[in-house]
């Protein structure tokens, strides 16, 4: 893998209705400038700006600290792979990746400007509900992975000048519903043209489906102390964004990955946007490996492990142990439709860079170029075709958008937060069942109100379904399940190439040891840059 970090500075003129070109991104330094926040294209551009801030196609990358991915150089990016390994420390540059107080200030900033200046009121109301929901988002996430955190309400001020000490990660996201809850009162249904792609209504009430489900699943799996209430708001929210009908599951799981589908779709409900030659990324060239696209560029990158492609339902609803339909040797066939659409895998034909096709053979005694262990060849045998377009001839200028918040995830968090308060609802099925007909799988009518067994269900339906779009680890860390799927080895394709090659029994190549201790692991460390700059912060107990 080749070191490579991308952060997205651009400022974009001109307005293409197609293109969403509301991304108009002034310098961030003029948006909080005392020279700035004076008109209503101050106002306009400034909101804009704070776009930029919106977690991107990075977060497929991070996929790899879940059980679902392998980095192939943990050590790149500032040890972004050493996440799974247990390995991170607070001098990590990965660790102060996320510690992104500038981004609070800069969304603060907004938010104290636009309060003092005379513009449209619906214009102005608009532009508060997105600066709203932009804080409430990157709180929110900087709580769920660092805990207890500095909490800066509505005045901007740098975290060094002030000297903020934590404050109890649950006030952090009391204050993230506050917002959460003022930007779903203060943005509109939809926008149209230019505007296509904003954070609107039903992208807020995601937010706060969100932040309910999560703090629900910490209670109950964390403190053992169930709170119904935190259930029924998440199920709520999301019964919300449900009854607008605005949105809807795509036929085609793997159209919504490919830029074709940028603003237009159903299912998308907030993504961040990228734009032909001028906002784009390299997801295909971190996707796939050496010599399996139409320019044969190939890095791969981030591995998926065997443990999650062997976790894939066959058809019959049944696992690969115990499904009659399971073939060892031909083990892609009569299995989650998902399975083929997410992953490049051993055998199935690959474009090759003369245009032809020919089996994908990771197995390094093939001597492919897409070999195991060879540059470019990835660590388990497992590809991704999701985010990957083979036939793009510009890989390292891909422009599909990055999903934030889709009406699958919509359906999946109102089957997991009745489950967990109303086990008998026939909504869990309702719900459940319309994202396992996408996959081609079938209902789980005869799970209702059997709990246990349906919340696995659920789970696994969220495993597989958003794949590289960075929801699994968080999921691992709220389930408290981290502990255990990240306490084992990643595997990849089995060793023996004469071995049938879906035979889970025969010896596998591991690909990385992982260690999570549970009584560490649950947050991460306070970077130790921004210990050394606040003399009033101080490291979370279990990293001192």
């Amino acid at each position: 893998m080749k070191k490579t970090s991308i952060y997205i500075i651009v400022i974009i003129a001109g307005l293409l209705q197609s293109c969403s070109k509301f991304l108009d991104r002034t310098p961030l330094s003029n948006a909080t400038s005392e020279g700035f926040w004076k008109t209503a294209t101050d106002a306009e551009q400034g909101i804009n700006a704070l776009y930029a801030t919106l977690p991107d196609s990075r977060d497929f990358w991070r996929d790899c600290s879940s059980d679902n991915s392998v980095m192939t150089n943990a050590w790149g990016e500032g040890g972004m792979g050493y996440i799974c390994q247990g390995s991170q420390s607070a001098t990590d540059d990965y660790i102060k990746e996320e510690w992104r107080y500038d981004y609070i200030n800069r969304a603060l900033t907004a938010i104290d400007k636009l309060n003092g200046m005379t513009i449209d009121a619906a214009k102005k109301k608009q532009y508060m509900g997105e600066a709203r929901f932009i804080l409430a988002l990157r709180y929110f996430r900087m709580a769920q992975l660092y805990g207890d955190i500095p909490l800066i309400k509505e005045k901007p001020v740098s975290i060094e000048e002030s000297n903020v000490a934590k404050r109890p990660k649950q006030e952090v996201l009391d204050y993230v519903v506050k917002n959460v809850d003022d930007a779903i009162s203060m943005l509109p249904d939809a926008y149209t043209g230019a505007n296509t792609g904003r954070i609107n209504k039903a992208a807020a009430m995601m937010l706060r489906a969100n932040v309910y489900l999560y703090m629900g699943s910490y209670r109950k799996f964390h403190g053992g102390a169930d709170d119904p209430l935190l259930w029924k708001e998440a199920a709520k929210s999301a019964q919300d964004v449900v009854n607008t009908g605005a949105y809807g599951l795509e036929n085609d799981y793997a159209y919504l990955f490919k830029h074709e589908a940028n603003n237009a779709n159903k299912e998308v409900i907030l993504a961040f946007q990228y734009i032909q030659n001028e906002i784009t990324n390299m997801l295909p060239v971190l996707a796939l490996p050496t010599g399996c696209s139409i320019t044969g560029e190939g890095w791969a990158s981030f591995c998926p492990t065997r443990d999650l492609v062997d976790s894939y339902e066959c058809t019959d609803g049944k696992n690969i142990q115990s499904s009659a339909l399971y073939s060892k040797t031909n083990p892609w066939e009569n299995r989650d439709a998902r399975l083929k659409k997410t992953f490049l895998l051993p055998g199935v034909p690959c474009l090759r860079p003369d245009g032809s096709y020919s089996p994908y053979e990771p197995h390094p005694s093939y001597n492919k170029p897409e070999r195991m262990n060879n540059e470019g060849g990835g660590l388990t045998g497992f590809m991704y075709l999701k985010f990957a377009e083979p036939d793009n001839p510009k890989p390292e200028e891909a422009f599909m958008n990055f999903p934030l918040y889709r009406y699958a995830e919509t359906l999946l968090i109102l089957a997991e937060a009745l489950n967990e308060y109303d086990p008998g609802n026939h909504m869990i099925v309702t719900a459940m069942n319309q994202v396992r007909a996408r996959a081609g799988l079938p209902g789980v009518d005869g799970l209702l109100g059997n709990q246990a067994t349906m919340r696995e269900k659920i789970r696994d339906e969220r495993r597989h379904e958003f794949v590289a779009e960075h929801k699994r680890y968080f999921d691992i860390l709220r389930w408290k399940t981290a502990e255990i799927v990240l306490n084992k080895p990643a595997y990849g394709i089995n060793q023996n190439e004469k071995a049938a090659i879906g035979d889970w029994t025969q010896p596998a190549f591991k690909a990385q040891d992982r260690t999570f201790n549970p009584l560490k692991h649950y947050t991460w460390p306070i970077p130790q840059e921004a210990l050394d700059k606040n003399k009033n912060l101080v490291q979370t107990n279990s990293w001192k």
